[in-house]
C-alpha cells in the first residue's frame, strides 16, 4: 500500500480532517467495524470521501501490482529450473506445478483487464453517442416525438393490450408450479466483481448534498459512481408512476414485463431478448449505463437522463452496479435483507459507510417493524373471499387450499379484537381497551394461528402474485362490489364492499404504540401490510412482541409487531462486508453501537474500532448555557407533571422576551412535543406574550404538514435577511425530534441562538418502551434499559444543539432551560462541554450572553 500520510483534498484540510482520513483508511485496510464522530461543520462528507477513495483507488492498484509481482516471480523460478543440469523429471514437474499456479494468478489478472475492457467499452458508446447527438436531434422529426409521446401517455390498460375478454384470465392466479422462475437457462457472463464501497444515508436529499460534496473533490473525475433509488425516483413510465404507492409500482412494472406468449414461444422470446410491454424496456441500456458510470449525477439527473434516452433508469442503474466503485444508497435498500437482494446488491468483500448513523438502531427496529389495523384486516378478508367467490373454479387445488390458509389466518386475527369477519369496522368494541403484549408465540396460540404454515403461505403469496391479482381485480370490479345491496341489513361483508374505496382513515390518538397506519392502508390493497405483517412474525420469537391496541372501534384497533432486537437484521452486514463504518456528527454514546449493534450482530470486540474527533470551531465561537431558574426565581423543571403549571409558562415566556432582546438575527427555540408546542405558544399569545416578542422578532411555529416546512423556512430566513423595524431577525419554535432537529442547517444569521426547553424523556409509561427496557435488561447487560431511557433523551438534545455551528466561522449560543441538565454536562457534545456554564441566577446567563454578541459586533465592526 502506498503511505497514508498525504491525502488529495480540495483544500488544507484542518488537522482532525487528517486524523479522521488516516483512522478510516487504516479502519478499511484492516477491514474492521468502525464508529467515527466528527461534528457537523467539521468537513466529515469530504474527510470520507478522500480518505475512503483513497483507499479503493490504492486496493485496486495493490491487488494488480501484486498478482503481476506473483506472476513474475513464478517466470524467474520456472527459467531457474529450465537452466539446472537436475533430473529433466524432476524439473518438468517443478515447472509444470508452477505454470499450473501461474495460470491460476493469470486468470485472475485476465479477469480483472477484461473488467477494465467491458467498462471502457461501455464508456466508449457515451463519447460515440455524444459525437453523433446532432445528427440524431435532426432525425427526431416531429411525428416521431408526437408518436413517442403519445405511446407514453397511453393508459395502463392499453400499453398492456389486452383485450376485453381475457381481462379475467389476467386476474386469475398464476400457476404456482410454474412460477419458480429458471429464466437463466443460458450462462451469464462471468465477470470480475470489483471491491466496492457502498456509502449510504437517511434520505435521497442527503445523498444528494454527499453527490456535491463528491463533485468538488478531486476523484470526481477518477471514480465510477453509481446512485441507487426506487421506482417512485426513477421510473419515468407515466402509468406507473401516477400509481404513487411503492409496493403497486412494483407490481404493476413486473407485470409489464410478462410476456403473454405460449411456453414454445417464450423460449424463442428468451433466446432473442425482445421488447416487453414497457416501451422503455430495453432501450438503449448501455447508453444510460454509460453515462451513469462516467460522471457522477444526482437522481434526478440521471432519472432526466433516462427520459431523453427513452429507456428506463431504474434497471440501468441497477445493470451499472458491477461497474461501479462508489455506490450510493438509501438506508431502508441496504438495511433490508430482501431489498438488499432484490437490487443486486452483494456486500460480500466489500465496505459499506453508513453516513448519519446516529439514529441507526432506531431506524432498523422502525423499517421492520409493522402495524395492522382492524379496518385492514377486515378489508383484506373481503375482498380476499369476493375474489375466491368469482375466480374459485379456475383456481388450481393447490392455489384453492392456499387462499384457505390466507381466510384462515385473516379470520384468526381479528378475533384477537374479540370480533369476527362479519363484523363492521365501526363497530364498537365488546371486549376491554387495555392494551395488551403478547410474545410472539403467544400471540400465535392464542389466535391459532400457528396451525398454518407462513413459510409456505409467503412463497405461494409471492409466486402466485396475489397482491397484484387483487389489486386488479378491485380497479376492475370494485365499483360492481361497491354498489351491492342484496342485504338490508348493512353490515358484514356487503357494507364492507361498500367502503374499500374509502380512503378516509380515523385517527388513532393512543399514546401507547407509537406511529400512524401507513399510506398503504388507504390504497385498495389492504394484503400489503397483512403480508409485511406476516413476513415479520417469522422472526425469531425472542427478537420482537406483538402489541395489541383496542381502539373506540374495531377499524380502529391495531396490532403491531415491535421488533427489539435490531442487532439480528445486522448479522449477514457483519458477517459479509469487509468493513463497516458508522458516521455521524454526535454518536455517543458509542457502546450502544458496540453492545446492541456490532457484538450482538456476532462481530469480535477485537474487530471493533472508535473515532472522534474534536469540533473545528474555536472555543471563543461556542458559549454553552444552563439556566435552572427563569427571571423572577422561578425554578426550571420542565417535567411532564409541571408543563401546565401556568407560572412556571409565564417565567419560560419572561425568560424569552429577554434573550430576543439580546440576541440579534435568528433563535431557534426547541420543545419537547408538539403537544406542549401548542400549549406554550396558546398560552403566552393569550398571556401577550407573543406580542412582546413580536417587536423583537417575527413568530413562526414549526408546521405538522412536511410540504409545509420549506415554506416556514424560507418566510424565517427572509425576516431574518430583510427584518422589518423594529424586529431585528426571527424565533422559530420546535419540536425536539421533529421535522427540523435533524438534517437542517441554521448556519449563520439563521441560528444565533439555539435554546432547548426542558428534557424529552420518551414516554415511560408506553408499553413499548417498557419492553425494549426489560429486554435491554435481559440480554445486553443489567442497567442496558434506564442507560436507553437516558440517551434518547440526551441523542435527542445534542441533535437540536448540531443545528447552530456549521462551519469553522460560525458562532453560536446555547440555552438549556431546566435544572436537570447541570447533572447532564457529560453526555453533552464533547466539542460543547468545553464551554458549559450552570448558571444560578438567570441574569448572570443574560450578562454572558450580552457580552459574547457585544464582542462579535465589536469585531465585525473592526473588519
Amino acid at each position: 500500500m502506498q503511505s497514508t500520510e498525504e491525502f488529495p483534498f480540495p483544500f488544507p484540510p484542518y488537522t482532525i480532517q487528517n486524523q479522521f482520513m488516516k483512522e478510516l483508511y487504516k479502519c478499511l485496510e484492516n477491514g474492521n467495524l468502525g464508529i467515527f464522530e466528527s461534528p457537523t461543520g467539521t468537513g466529515k462528507s469530504m474527510s470520507i470521501i478522500c480518505g475512503a477513495l483513497k483507499w479503493l483507488i490504492d486496493h485496486e492498484e495493490s491487488e494488480k501490482d501484486e498478482l503481476n509481482t506473483a506472476i513474475s516471480e513464478l517466470d524467474k523460478k520456472i527459467d531457474s529450473h529450465s537452466n539446472t543440469s537436475d533430473d529433466w523429471l524432476f524439473v518438468q514437474t517443478e515447472q509444470m506445478k508452477l505454470n499450473a499456479e501461474k495460470q491460476i494468478i493469470q486468470r485472475k489478472l485476465n479477469s480483472i483487464l477484461q473488467y477494465e475492457r467491458k467498462k471502457n467499452s461501455i464508456k466508449d458508446i457515451v463519447k460515440s453517442a455524444n459525437n453523433t447527438k446532432k445528427l440524431h436531434a435532426r432525425m427526431k422529426t416531429g411525428g416521431t416525438k408526437q408518436k413517442e409521446e403519445t405511446e407514453n401517455e397511453l393508459p395502463l390498460e392499453k400499453v398492456n393490450v389486452i383485450p376485453e375478454e381475457k381481462i379475467e384470465e389476467e386476474l386469475v392466479l398464476e400457476d404456482v408450479q410454474n412460477s419458480d422462475n429458471s429464466d437463466s437457462e443460458e450462462d451469464e457472463e462471468d465477470i470480475y466483481e470489483n471491491t466496492k464501497i457502498f456509502f449510504c444515508s437517511r434520505t435521497h436529499s442527503q445523498l444528494s448534498q454527499f453527490i456535491g460534496e463528491l463533485k468538488k473533490s478531486p476523484y470526481s473525475k477518477m471514480v465510477s459512481v453509481v446512485t441507487l433509488a426506487s421506482r417512485q425516483n426513477y421510473c419515468i413510465n407515466k402509468n406507473i408512476r401516477r400509481l404513487k404507492q411503492l409496493n403497486l409500482m412494483n407490481e404493476h412494472c413486473l407485470q409489464l414485463q410478462k410476456k403473454k406468449t405460449t411456453v414454445k414461444d417464450e423460449k424463442d422470446l428468451k433466446r432473442k431478448k425482445v421488447m416487453t410491454s414497457c416501451p422503455f424496456l430495453p432501450g438503449n441500456q448501455d447508453l444510460l449505463i454509460g453515462e451513469t458510470i462516467t460522471q457522477i449525477q444526482d437522481v434526478e439527473e440521471i432519472a432526466q437522463k433516462g427520459e431523453n434516452i427513452k429507456t428506463c433508469a431504474y434497471y440501468a442503474s441497477r445493470k451499472a452496479i458491477p461497474h461501479g466503485q462508489l455506490i450510493l444508497i438509501p438506508y431502508n435498500s441496504i438495511l433490508h435483507k430482501n431489498t438488499r437482494i432484490s437490487s443486486g446488491i452483494k456486500l460480500k468483500g466489500n465496505i459499506l459507510i453508513i453516513d448519519e448513523a446516529h439514529n441507526l438502531l432506531d431506524a432498523i427496529e422502525r423499517m421492520h417493524s409493522v402495524m395492522i389495523s382492524g379496518r385492514n384486516i377486515l378489508h383484506c378478508y373481503s375482498q380476499l373471499s369476493q375474489y375466491q367467490k368469482r375466480f374459485q373454479a379456475l383456481f388450481s387445488a393447490k392455489s384453492v387450499l392456499s387462499l384457505s390458509h390466507l381466510s384462515f389466518y385473516l379470520k384468526k386475527l381479528i378475533t384477537i379484537f374479540g370480533a369476527t369477519t362479519k363484523s363492521n369496522p365501526s363497530d364498537v368494541l365488546n371486549t376491554e381497551t387495555t392494551p395488551k403484549l403478547y410474545k410472539v408465540e403467544e400471540f400465535e396460540l392464542i389466535t391459532e394461528i400457528d396451525n398454518v404454515n407462513i413459510f409456505e403461505l409467503l412463497k405461494f403469496i409471492k409466486n402466485s402474485r396475489l397482491t397484484h391479482k387483487l389489486q386488479g381485480f378491485m380497479e376492475q370490479y370494485g365499483d360492481q362490489l361497491k354498489i351491492q345491496k342484496n342485504h338490508a341489513k348493512t353490515s358484514g361483508v356487503t357494507q364492507f364492499l361498500n367502503t374499500i374505496q374509502n380512503k378516509s382513515l380515523e385517527h388513532n390518538a393512543t399514546d401507547t404504540v407509537t406511529g400512524t397506519i401507513s399510506e398503504e392502508e388507504q390504497s385498495n390493497n389492504p394484503l400489503i401490510p397483512i403480508v409485511s405483517f406476516i413476513e415479520c412474525l417469522q422472526s425469531n420469537c425472542s427478537d420482537g412482541r406483538v402489541f395489541v391496541v383496542p381502539g373506540p372501534t374495531i377499524g380502529q384497533s391495531i396490532i403491531k409487531f415491535l421488533l427489539l432486537n435490531p442487532a439480528t437484521h445486522f448479522h449477514d452486514i457483519v458477517r459479509d462486508a469487509k468493513a463497516v463504518v458508522l458516521a455521524g456528527g454526535t454518536m455517543a454514546p458509542m457502546d450502544e453501537f458496540t453492545e446492541q449493534l456490532f457484538i450482538a450482530a456476532g462481530a469480535a470486540p477485537e474487530r471493533i474500532v472508535t473515532f472522534s474527533c474534536d469540533h473545528v470551531v474555536p472555543q471563543e465561537n461556542i458559549t454553552c448555557n444552563i439556566v435552572t431558574c427563569g427571571p423572577t426565581g422561578i425554578e426550571f423543571e420542565f417535567n411532564f407533571q409541571n408543563r401546565q403549571n401556568t407560572k412556571l409558562l409565564d417565567e419560560l415566556g419572561r425568560a424569552l422576551v429577554n434573550i430576543c432582546n439580546i440576541v440579534p438575527a435568528g433563535i431557534v427555540v426547541f420543545l419537547p412535543s408538539y403537544n406542549f408546542e401548542e400549549l406554550l405558544y396558546k398560552h403566552l399569545d393569550k398571556s401577550g406574550i407573543i406580542a412582546k416578542i413580536s417587536s423583537k422578532k417575527c413568530v413562526f411555529r414549526e408546521p405538522k404538514s412536511t410540504t409545509q416546512v420549506n415554506v416556514i423556512l424560507e418566510q424565517y430566513a427572509h425576516h431574518i435577511k430583510k427584518p422589518q423595524s423594529p424586529q431585528n431577525g426571527s424565533l422559530l419554535f420546535s419540536v425536539v425530534g421533529g421535522k427540523l432537529s435533524e438534517g437542517l442547517n441554521f448556519s449563520d444569521d439563521l441560528g444565533r441562538c439555539v435554546i432547548v426547553v426542558g428534557m424529552p424523556y420518551p414516554n415511560v409509561k408506553s408499553l413499548e418502551l417498557q419492553e425494549k427496557m426489560k429486554y435491554l435488561n435481559e440480554n445486553v447487560k443489567s442497567g442496558a434499559g434506564q442507560n436507553f431511557y437516558e440517551n434518547a433523551c440526551m441523542k435527542a438534545v445534542n441533535q437540536c444543539i448540531g443545528r447552530a455551528i456549521r462551519h469553522i466561522n460560525d458562532y453560536s449560543t446555547v440555552v438549556l432551560f431546566d435544572k436537570r441538565y447541570s447533572q447532564k454536562t457529560k453526555a453533552l457534545p464533547h466539542w460543547i462541554q468545553r464551554t458549559v456554564v450552570s448558571h444560578s441566577t438567570f441574569g448572570s446567563m443574560i450578562s454572558i450572553v450580552a457580552k459574547f454578541f457585544s464582542k462579535k459586533r465589536n469585531e465585525f465592526n473592526k473588519k
